[in-house]
């Protein structure tokens, strides 16, 4: 049975979201590369916006995203290294 891995992400006591740390490595890296992609796209519009009609909730809400989407990113690549060291 595969050992699923909790993901840093995770704010609960009892952790929801998992990893599958022996996924195919190529599916590790994908999911790692789509987060960080999604997450340069995001930080890409907020960087074309003005940001003069933006308060300080807006930000914040695009901040957690952009964190969420950055640190399951990282869990998939530490994965992967585990796998690439093991």
């Amino acid at each position: 049975m595969t050992e699923f891995t909790p993901l840093h992400s995770n704010l609960t006591t009892t952790p929801v979201l998992y990893l599958n740390p022996n996924a195919p490595a190529s599916d590790l890296h994908g999911c790692a590369v789509q987060r960080f992609k999604a997450t340069r796209d995001l930080m890409h519009s907020l960087n074309c916006l003005s940001l003069k009609g933006v308060n300080d909730q807006d930000l914040q809400h695009i901040v957690n995203a952009a964190h969420l989407l950055l640190q399951d990113g990282c869990d998939a690549l530490d994965a992967l290294q585990w796998r690439l060291e093991g």
